[in-house]
């Protein structure tokens, strides 16, 4: 199944796949399916690095999977903000943020992945506390919602 929702580059330059990952996206079920989300979110980090914007697919699949509040997923997320310029412009920096400000900061800090320092200098560069981010969740939740 996930043969067919992988990013392929079709020979017009577009993704062969994009509408078949989208229609996935909007699945009730998908938002409860974390190893899916993961893939979906690299699948879309893929697609946009080799695209200009953000996109709607995207950004679903970013926010659902920051639902999940998982610290490990701040890679997944920055994949997409690094992904192109318009997305590194689009994407918000809470979704790297979406364990917490703290535990993102700690993991992030204990972690050896490649990406690491430039993360963390990103993160450190916000004035984000976790109201902020509570207030983004709640203003993305009605956003999706509509």
């Amino acid at each position: 199944m996930t043969e067919a929702l992988r990013y392929e580059r079709g020979s017009d330059g577009e993704d062969v796949n994009e509408a078949a990952r989208g229609e996935v996206l909007r699945d009730d079920r998908t938002a409860k399916d974390l190893p899916l989300l993961r893939f979906l979110v690299e699948q879309e980090a893929l697609c946009r690095a080799n695209s200009q914007g953000l996109g709607e697919q995207a950004a679903l699949a970013g926010f659902l999977l920051a639902e999940h509040r998982q610290p490990k997923d701040v890679w997944r997320h920055y994949a997409i903000k690094r992904a192109n310029f318009d997305a590194g412009c689009a994407y918000d920096v809470e979704h790297l943020f979406a364990a917490g400000v703290q535990a993102t900061l700690d993991h992030v800090r204990a972690s050896d992945h490649p990406d690491r320092d430039e993360v963390l200098e990103l993160l450190e560069g916000q004035h984000i506390d976790e109201d902020d981010l509570e207030e983004w969740f709640e203003h993305r939740r009605e956003w999706f919602a509509e």
